[in-house]
């Protein structure tokens, strides 16, 4: 499929020196909504709504009174964070209980910079999965080749920054949803450290385990984003201590650790393009293995199964119907957990801690965003390096550990395999120093793209 993308930064250029109108962005942005429809990106779409935003951007900027760099750029929003001009529904009938025509924090914060609020995205039903092929309206797919997956669960996000409709959308991430359809659909996702961004006004999977993140379809558009989700919100207290984005941090040659190993294994082509990324990035690069990788990974599921059936339990007694079939039984499931296994998970969460600071002096931890390139729609199975796994448990296979963590995380594409599908590498940095990761993604992605 032939798509189009331009970055933000390229945007803010343009609209800066007057080559270009807001009007002109949000009436390319509709007019390629439309003709990539199939990709089924979007669930809520008001094209008059997004002019007269538009149309007052250009008024203000014409004015030399614009609100930010980010002032009449659409921005497209994951259907799980409150807007006041659309209705979010988690793409579930079973529709929240929380109240409409309020924004979330980080909706608010871009509106208030002039962005354009451009709709509401495709996403797996209440962030419950990894595939974005459960929705109540309809699966995503893959811009790259519509007969594969975008995963999830942020995928209408990265398949409509994928396809060059937009150059940014805003995601969530409990288990890697979204770095799994930034690695899946080859653009860019940032997952911040639990505590900087704020997740007031999303509609939570796992309260331990979320954090809101931008997708993008450059590097550099990370940076203009992160400063609207970093920092102190008084209606999170998990940003208590928040400081907000600065994009100011440089880093020389990094130094990075390789995890490899049991629990860790990936297709042999994902591999090989790991291996050339590293052999190309001109970072110091060690190898490690984690230990009791597979008792790391249960407490990440006790915990969010435990935490998502909390809070869905008033909406679940009110309309259990509402949810599909699939959902319905996570949530049924996560009821069958005990406290002690919830503290029990709490405890191997600090052991996982543990061992990733104690690996030594590094910048950043590297892996495969997925062990595999996007899998066909349907497909129940993936095997690689030895493994038979869901394709749900591949989609999240490494990603987890950053939730886990609490690490902040970044996807950034390395290539594409034979059949022309994107494959990623994730860095994961040190806890809070969001800044320092994105400058070593930065330092990265310069030398992978200078030897192209």
């Amino acid at each position: 499929m032939q798509t189009e993308t331009e970055t933000l930064t390229q945007q803010i250029a343009a609209l800066r020196s007057g080559a270009i109108s807001s009007t002109f962005l949000v009436e390319r942005a509709l007019d390629r909504a439309v003709r990539f429809k199939a990709l089924n990106a979007f669930v809520a779409l008001e094209p008059a709504h997004v002019i007269s935003q538009a149309k007052a951007a250009d008024v203000r900027r014409a004015e030399g009174r614009a609100l930010s760099v980010l002032d009449g750029i659409p921005i497209a929003v994951k259907d799980n964070y409150l807007t006041q001009d659309y209705p979010t529904t988690a793409c579930s009938r079973a529709l929240p209980l929380e109240p409409a025509g309020m924004d979330a924090t980080v909706v608010a914060n871009l509106r208030s910079a002039g962005a354009v609020i451009f709709g509401k995205t495709n996403m797996h039903e209440w962030a419950y999965g990894a595939t974005n092929s459960t929705s109540s309206f309809g699966p995503t797919r893959n811009p790259h080749n519509p007969d594969r997956i975008t995963g999830g669960s942020s995928g209408g996000s990265g398949a409509a920054v994928a396809a060059g409709i937009v150059a940014a959308a805003l995601g969530s991430d409990t288990g890697g949803s979204v770095r799994i359809p930034a690695g899946a659909c080859g653009i860019y996702g940032f997952k911040p450290s639990y505590g900087r961004a704020s997740r007031h006004g999303i509609l939570p999977l796992s309260w331990s385990l979320d954090a809101p993140g931008p997708l993008a379809a450059a590097l550099d558009d990370i940076g203009h984003l992160l400063p609207f989700f970093c920092g102190v919100d008084p209606k999170d207290p998990a940003t208590r201590r928040a400081m907000p984005f600065d994009g100011a941090v440089s880093v020389g040659r990094p130094r990075l650790i390789h995890l490899a190993g049991e629990g860790l294994e990936r297709s042999a082509e994902v591999d090989a393009a790991i291996q050339s990324a590293l052999s190309r990035c001109n970072a110091d690069i060690t190898v490690a293995a984690l230990t009791n990788v597979a008792s790391y990974f249960a407490a990440w599921e006790a915990i969010l199964h435990c935490e998502a059936s909390a809070y869905h339990a008033p909406l679940l007694e009110r309309n259990a119907a509402g949810y599909s079939a699939v959902t319905r039984a996570h949530l049924e499931a996560g009821k069958l957990l005990a406290g002690v296994d919830l503290l029990k998970a709490q405890q191997i969460r600090g052991d996982l801690v543990r061992q990733l600071v104690d690996l030594g002096n590094w910048d950043a931890l590297v892996l495969p965003t997925l062990p595999i390139v996007a899998p066909r729609a349907g497909e129940e199975w993936q095997e690689f390096g030895g493994r038979r796994v869901t394709t749900q448990d591949s989609m999240t296979w490494f990603c987890w550990i950053g939730n886990l963590a609490g690490f902040p995380c970044i996807s950034i594409p390395i290539g594409m395999s034979p059949d022309g599908l994107p494959i990623s590498m994730m860095l994961m940095g040190r806890p809070n120093a969001d800044e320092q990761l994105l400058a070593v993604a930065g330092w990265i992605d310069r030398n992978l793209r200078a030897d192209h």
